[in-house]
């Protein structure tokens, strides 16, 4: 049976974060909408809609919460552990960032950007 993606590595302009399972990627790109007239469906109109990526990190000694909610213009990196690559450039946190104590110390980050790119496909 083939390998099915259960992991991701998820760097920040080259750094590993420390990532609690869980993290989601939507590739963004171009949403469809409907155009309907009267009597029949026209056709469809694109609105451009960014890429997110929305994961789970733990909290450890020497990490800024300050400095990763400040995060702007970055390049994602999101490897899944059955080789897709995808990368989002121009990517900036997008809500504000808070801590829950035990279990690890989550903080959950959230991110958007430019349209996912997917590498080597």
């Amino acid at each position: 049976m083939a390998q099915r993606h259960s992991m991701a590595y998820i760097k920040v302009d080259g750094s590993l974060l420390a990532t609690m399972p869980g993290a989601k990627l939507d590739l963004g790109g171009v949403t469809r909408t409907s155009v309907v007239g009267d009597n029949a469906v026209l056709g469809y109109a694109e609105t451009p809609k960014p890429s997110m990526l929305e994961c789970e990190i733990s909290l450890g000694q020497g990490m800024s919460l300050a400095a990763m909610q400040n995060i702007t213009d970055a390049t994602l990196t999101y490897e899944a552990d059955t080789g897709q690559t995808y990368v989002v450039r121009g990517a900036y946190v997008t809500e504000t960032l808070g801590v829950t104590a035990g279990d690890g110390g989550k903080v959950t980050l959230k991110f958007e950007g430019q349209p996912a790119e997917e590498m080597g496909a």
